[in-house]
């Protein structure tokens, strides 16, 4: 959902979107309308993220079993599907998608996880025009346990405490930082001023462009 958006996608274990309208009272969002405005087919598997963009109309999904696909947001015509990763082996290199997101520039960031030749997962992040031409792919250091997007930055949160500010024009890093603990949610207040990024020790850290992050601990 985007701030003061009109619609709201949800993915599901069911392999489908659905797209909801929201009620607004006075620029406020008071619920959605009993019904789904539309429910999206194309997965076969598990969909793990969704994003949408009501300037482009467009959704985009991903999900367990690799793909991405892209619908309209209004209709909910497919448009097309982006398969980042063509395993060599299906069986032993299989990629799955856990984020996606939609730059103010068009371009599409997907980020997911591909198995270790040492064991567990390492993470990759992938920049594709709205067309589906691959702009690039790079190779994270840390698995990617979250990911915010907004305007023509993406910030990406590890599971071992990494956080990077990479550009959307070629995800470039901008700014890299390293935490003590893994990387839980991250989200921008409403100002963006400040960066709220959640740890799995209970933190929460507020990041701000000039000052020191500093935290607020459980109680």
């Amino acid at each position: 959902m985007e701030l003061d958006g009109k619609f709201l996608a949800t993915g599901g274990r069911d392999t489908t979107v659905v797209i909801w309208k929201l009620e607004r009272k006075g620029g406020a969002c008071t619920g959605l309308k009993p019904h789904p405005s539309a429910i999206l087919y194309g997965h076969n598997s598990e969909v793990t993220c969704v994003a949408l963009s009501q300037e482009l109309d467009v959704v985009v999904s991903g999900s367990t079993e690799g793909i991405v696909l892209i619908h309209t947001l209004k209709l909910g015509t497919y448009i097309r599907t982006l398969v980042p990763h063509t395993p060599a082996d299906p069986d032993s290199d299989h990629f799955t998608v856990s984020f996606v997101g939609i730059a103010s520039n068009g371009n599409l960031v997907i980020a997911g996880k591909l198995p270790s030749n040492k064991g567990g997962y390492h993470s990759v992040i992938y920049l594709f025009t709205i067309n589906g031409k691959l702009i690039k792919r790079a190779k994270l250091e840390d698995e990617t346990s979250a990911m915010y997007l907004e305007g023509d930055r993406v910030v990406l949160g590890g599971a071992t405490g990494s956080l990077e500010i990479r550009d959307t024009d070629y995800i470039n890093i901008k700014h890299k930082l390293r935490l003590k603990t893994g990387v839980v949610a991250i989200a921008k207040d409403p100002r963006n001023q400040h960066l709220f990024v959640t740890t799995t020790d209970g933190k929460l850290l507020i990041l701000t462009p000039t000052a020191k992050p500093f935290s607020k601990g459980k109680k």
